[in-house]
C-alpha cells in the first residue's frame, strides 16, 4: 500500500508546474556577475563581437544548415524522476521542429507579424561521440541523492552530485532534474565553460507533459538564451533587447493572449507575445524572428563564441562502440543498517548518497557512551561488532547538518 502512495506522490510531484514561465536566467546571470565580476568583460566581449557582424550584413543571406550536439544529462532521485531516451527524444524533436519553423501552428502568428517568423536553419542532434571517443546515445541517466536543484549550479558538478558537463566548445549541455518552483536557466555567450549549457525542469522536459509548459518550449526558450537572445523586454520596464524586429515592450507576458496588447508606444500591432523569448506559455509561443535567427547564427562565425562547434566530432564515428554503462541506482534511499540483531557484524549501507564516504560514525550506547568509531571507507561499509556487550546501540554520524541515527541490538 506504500509503494503505491508514494508512486501517486511521484505522479503528482511530475505534474506540478509553476503558475507562470519564471525563467531565472537573468537572475542566474546577476549571480555569477556578482561572484566574478570580471566575467562581464568576456560577455561584453561575446555580444561586441555579434554587433560587430551584425552591422556588416545588409540583407539576409543564403545559408547552410547549422547543427548542433547535445548531450542531456538526466539527474533523478526517485525513479519517476528518470526520464525515459524517447521523451528526451521528445525535446530534440521540439528544438528542431521550431527553431527550423516547422510547427503547424505558425498559422496562429498574427498578420501583421507573419513577415517577421523564421527558419533559423539550426538544428539540434542528439552526441554519438563522447569526449573519450566512444559511442553514445547522448542521454546520460544519473542517481543523485539531491532532490531538488537551484541556479547555484551544483546540478553541473558531479563534486556536488550532479553530473560535469562535456566539453562546450564540442557540445550544448542540457541538465535535467527537479528544479525549485521554475523551468529553467542557461548561460550565456561568454560565461565559463564549466557552466556552459541549460537547465531544464523535468516538469517542462520533453513533448509529454500535461499543462502549459508540456510543448517543449522551456528548451526552445533557454536555447534561445544560450544562443545570445534576451527577453523581449530586455528584462527591464520597455527595455531593449537587442534585435531590431521585436517591438519593444514593458514586460513579460502570461498565460495565452490573444489580440493586439500595446505597450512602450508600440501601436498599431503591440507586444510580440507569441515569440519564443517571451513567457507565454507553450500553445502560444509561435516564432523567431528573422532578427533573432541574425543573432544566434552569427556566434558561429569566425571568432564567434560558438565557431567551435562546426568542428565539434561529437557526431562523427566513435573510436569505439563500447557504451560506458550507467552507475546502477541504489536499492533504497536511505541509509540501511543489516543484519538486526547482529552477532558479530553489521553492515552499513551508503549507496543512496555516496557522500558519506569519508565521514566517520560512532556506535553510542544507552548511556550516550561512544564504543567505536570508524571512518567510512566505502558504501557498503562492514562494521565488526564482536566485542559489544549485548544490549541496543545507536549509529551516529553527523554532515554538514545533515546526520544519521540509526539503531540496533547486539546479541
Amino acid at each position: 500500500m506504500r509503494t503505491v502512495f508514494l508512486g501517486w506522490i511521484g505522479l503528482l510531484a511530475t505534474y506540478f508546474v509553476p503558475a507562470q514561465r519564471n525563467c531565472r536566467t537573468f537572475e542566474y546571470q546577476q549571480q555569477l556577475i556578482q561572484k566574478d565580476p570580471g566575467l562581464q568583460k568576456s560577455r561584453d566581449a561575446a555580444q561586441n563581437f555579434v554587433s560587430h557582424e551584425l552591422s556588416r550584413i545588409s540583407s539576409e543571406p543564403t545559408e547552410k544548415t547549422i547543427t548542433i550536439p547535445v548531450v542531456v544529462h538526466i539527474l533523478y532521485h526517485f525513479a519517476y524522476e528518470n526520464i525515459s531516451d524517447s521523451i528526451a527524444r521528445t525535446q530534440i524533436f521540439a528544438l528542431n521542429r521550431d527553431f527550423r519553423k516547422r510547427n503547424v501552428d505558425t498559422v496562429k502568428i498574427p498578420a501583421a507579424f507573419k513577415a517577421f517568423a523564421a527558419d533559423c536553419d539550426i538544428q539540434f542532434q542528439l552526441a554519438t561521440v563522447d569526449p573519450k571517443g566512444r559511442a553514445t546515445s547522448g542521454i546520460i541517466h544519473k542517481y543523485s541523492p539531491i532532490t531538488s536543484w537551484s541556479t547555484d549550479d551544483k546540478i553541473k558538478l558531479s563534486s556536488e552530485m550532479g553530473d560535469d558537463g562535456w566539453d562546450a566548445k564540442s557540445y550544448l549541455n542540457i541538465w535535467v532534474g527537479t528544479l525549485d518552483k521554475f523551468l529553467g536557466y542557461s548561460s550565456v555567450p561568454g560565461d565559463p565553460e564549466d557552466k556552459d549549457g541549460v537547465v531544464i525542469n523535468n516538469t517542462a522536459f520533453g513533448t509529454i507533459n500535461p499543462g502549459p509548459y508540456g510543448n517543449g518550449r522551456t528548451g526552445v526558450h533557454e536555447i534561445g538564451h544560450w544562443l545570445g537572445l534576451r527577453h523581449l523586454w530586455g528584462d527591464a520596464d520597455c527595455g531593449d533587447d537587442g534585435v531590431g524586429d521585436t517591438p519593444k515592450q514593458q514586460t513579460f507576458t502570461n498565460g495565452c493572449p490573444s489580440g493586439i496588447r500595446v505597450s512602450c508606444n508600440n501601436a498599431p500591432y503591440g507586444d510580440m507575445y507569441m515569440d519564443y523569448m517571451d513567457f507565454t506559455s507553450d500553445p502560444c509561443l509561435l516564432m523567431f524572428t528573422k532578427g533573432q535567427k541574425q543573432k544566434m547564427r552569427t556566434l558561429f562565425e569566425p571568432g564567434g563564441f560558438r565557431n567551435s562547434i562546426l568542428s565539434s566530432n561529437a557526431l562523427g564515428t566513435p573510436v569505439s562502440s563500447e557504451i560506458p554503462l550507467p552507475d546502477p541506482s541504489p536499492r533504497w534511499l536511505r541509509v540501511k543498517i543489516y543484519p538486526d540483531p547482529a552477532t558479530t557484524e553489521l553492515t552499513l549501507n551508503v549507496e543512496f548518497d555516496t557522500r558519506w564516504v569519508g565521514k566517520e560514525l560512532q556506535v553510542v550506547n544507552m548511556a550516550g557512551q561512544i564504543e567505536l568509531k570508524k571512518t567510512i571507507s566505502s558504501k557498503i561499509q562492514k562494521l565488526d561488532v564482536s566485542r559489544l556487550k549485548p544490549g541496543l546501540y545507536f549509529i551516529h554520524a553527523e554532515r554538514q547538518g545533515e546526520r544519521i541515527m540509526e539503531k540496533f541490538i547486539k546479541l
